[in-house]
């Protein structure tokens, strides 16, 4: 009786961690989520990782994926944005007309890697971490 019950508590504690990292948006679904994007500095504190950025400001899990499929130097990769003006980030500014473009923020590595089309990468401390909360 008592390994049951420690198998059921092993299973459980096991698929709570498994949540954490996992994926908030699903493929080929349209349903209801609380999403924002969030600077990975907080009163200036940083630069910190997506997971981390989004349950500091909003208690919320970062859209990830696990990537070490894809790529076998990472576990898991976040999305990102990075912009030209460093003070949206570190300030924590909201403005719509500033200039985007996505990357990936890979493990506990607090940059966001932003690969252009010529095929040069950008690595950047300050970025922006989409942060996800099912409805």
């Amino acid at each position: 009786m008592k390994s049951i019950f420690n198998f059921l508590i092993a299973s459980v504690i096991s698929g709570f961690s498994m949540m954490s990292l996992a994926d908030p948006i699903q493929d080929l679904s349209m349903n209801l989520y609380k999403a924002g994007w969030f600077p990975n500095f907080i009163q200036g504190a940083g630069p910190l990782t997506c997971p981390r950025t989004c349950e500091i400001w909003v208690g919320a899990r970062a859209e990830q994926e696990k990537s070490s499929d894809m790529d076998q130097d990472s576990e898991r990769a976040a999305v990102c944005k990075v912009t030209r003006d460093a003070s949206i980030i570190f300030e924590g500014i909201n403005d719509p007309s500033s200039h985007w473009i996505y990357g990936n923020q890979f493990d506990d590595e607090p940059v966001c890697y932003v690969a252009h089309r010529s095929g040069w990468v950008e690595r950047s401390e300050y970025f922006m971490c989409l942060c996800v909360q099912p409805g």
